[in-house]
């Protein structure tokens, strides 16, 4: 069932982490969708001046002025920094901000390391989330806490598990990736078809605001999940169409062995073992949600006009 999304924009709507990367994509879908009349207030929770409320959440909670509709809780990190101050902590202390005047929807993006999955295909949210990483242990426990806090206080809860995201500032994986094929030593190997999840940064803002008032947990993709390959030579295109080479895969497992040998190489047999695992997850439940159609990445990254004001 889709939620009177009118209904939902017409009411006060508070971000954390806005200037973050994905916040930015949401401000920009956000005032794209608002109505003019009558004019929800955006307001913004941060570290940084611009914000409305100037906060570190890591450490402190904060006095909202007013009630919101809709929370929509970005801050957090699945790559880098103490992953359970900034997931964890951040999240229960804008709970506690959050106690007096709870809103009536918060939407909170959470990612598909819960899972705990190394390969998988069309891995769904039916699966029991058994996570290994720091970033899928810490966005578990965030993803509990906001759960056992919306029950209490009656307020309906969306969870968008989100694999990488692709955008401008994007980081983790897909950073490292690009940095490797534009300084010019990332190599296809000629028998991997693995493929992987990913989504673009638009349509994790797309979804969120569409979200609105549907309670539930979601994966979110592109619909996609290119193979690994695809996906290089889309990032490629994107950087300057970069010239992606092609290693024959006995010397790809040479290259490995070798460089087991080599400290900080960032390479050798774990990676390459990687290389091979398709790792893939259903997003039909959130389409089931929301009129939405995601935008393949590989096809955004080669088509998509870009100009001084893109993200």
């Amino acid at each position: 069932m889709t939620a009177n999304h009118r209904f939902f924009m017409d009411n006060d709507i508070l971000i954390t982490a806005a200037g973050g990367f994905l916040g930015k994509y949401l401000v920009d879908e956000l005032r794209r969708t608002l109505p003019a009349e009558p004019a929800p207030v955006l307001h913004c929770a941060g570290l940084s001046p611009f914000n409305d409320y100037t906060v570190n959440l890591a450490k402190e909670k904060f006095e909202p002025r007013r009630k919101y509709r809709t929370v929509f809780h970005l801050l957090g990190g699945c790559d880098d920094g103490d992953l359970d101050t900034l997931n964890v902590t951040c999240t229960r202390n804008l709970l506690d901000s959050l106690e007096s005047n709870p809103p009536e929807n918060i939407i909170y993006v959470s990612s598909t390391e819960v899972y705990g999955a190394e390969e998988g295909v069309e891995i769904n949210e039916n699966r029991e989330p058994e996570p290994t990483s720091a970033a899928g242990k810490s966005k578990l426990e965030a993803e509990e806490t906001l759960r056992r806090w919306c029950g209490s206080h009656d307020v309906c809860l969306t969870i968008l598990r989100s694999p990488a995201i692709v955008g401008t500032g994007m980081r983790g994986m897909l950073r490292r990736l690009v940095n490797s094929i534009y300084r010019g030593n990332y190599h296809h190997i000629d028998d991997e078809t693995a493929r992987l999840s990913v989504v673009h940064a638009v349509d994790v803002a797309r979804a969120m605001v569409l979200l609105q008032g549907i309670a539930g947990t979601f994966n979110i993709t592109d619909g996609v999940n290119p193979s690994r390959h695809d996906l290089v030579e889309a990032l490629a295109c994107r950087i300057g169409n970069k010239r992606v080479y092609t290693l024959r895969a006995k010397r790809a497992r040479l290259f490995a062995r070798v460089c087991e040998f080599i400290p900080l190489s960032g390479y050798g047999r774990k990676s390459l073992a990687e290389r091979y695992r398709t790792l893939t997850f259903d997003n039909s439940r959130l389409m089931r949600a929301i009129d939405m159609k995601p935008t393949p990445v590989t096809d955004y990254l080669k088509t998509h006009d870009y100009d001084s004001d893109s993200l």
